[in-house]
């Protein structure tokens, strides 16, 4: 089991993020797209090599986003409208589906296959900046969950009006 810790900057003029290890080891970099029609993120290792794109689909009716790994890999998250008082996204990752639920008020999510739990998210209060915290139960799906992650708070906490 993989443990990471997202913080986003304070007031930063684009979106960034340093991502820890449980070590509080810096492994991962997002940076964000400022001035960009839609969002777009870059998911980025600790020596600032692309792993992943992250971007948003613009003229939708749901939010979406497609992940383009460098690997070649893609996937595709999609927030539902339904149920009314949950946040459900759900991502198709090749043949897989894996189904992100939770509350986006309590900041705390479980990402499912198959009914069965392969991650979990859990916000934190008490710090300037969002600060996230990551477990993932399969090391294959860390990528994937990061990026699934950035996408969640871009939806909910986003900053253009096309994003919620």
């Amino acid at each position: 089991m993989a443990k990471f810790q997202l913080k986003q900057r304070f007031l930063s003029l684009s979106e960034k993020f340093e991502i820890k290890n449980e070590q509080e080891e810096i492994v991962y970099f997002v940076d964000g797209k400022f001035f960009s029609i839609g969002k777009t993120f870059h998911l980025k290792d600790s020596n600032a090599t692309e792993l992943a794109e992250i971007k948003q689909k613009v003229l939708s009716l749901r939010p979406t986003f497609y992940i383009n790994f460098k690997n070649g890999q893609k996937a595709k998250v999609v927030k539902t409208f339904l149920p009314l008082f949950k946040s459900r996204f759900v991502i198709t990752f090749g043949q897989r589906e894996i189904i992100a639920t939770g509350n986006f008020l309590s900041h705390e999510y479980q990402f499912t296959e198959a009914e069965v739990q392969v991650a979990e998210v859990s916000k934190k209060w008490f710090s300037f900046s969002d600060t996230y915290g990551l477990n993932v139960d399969a090391d294959e799906l860390n990528e994937l969950a990061l990026c699934i992650l950035i996408v969640i708070d871009a939806v909910h906490h986003g900053s253009d009006n096309n994003s919620s």
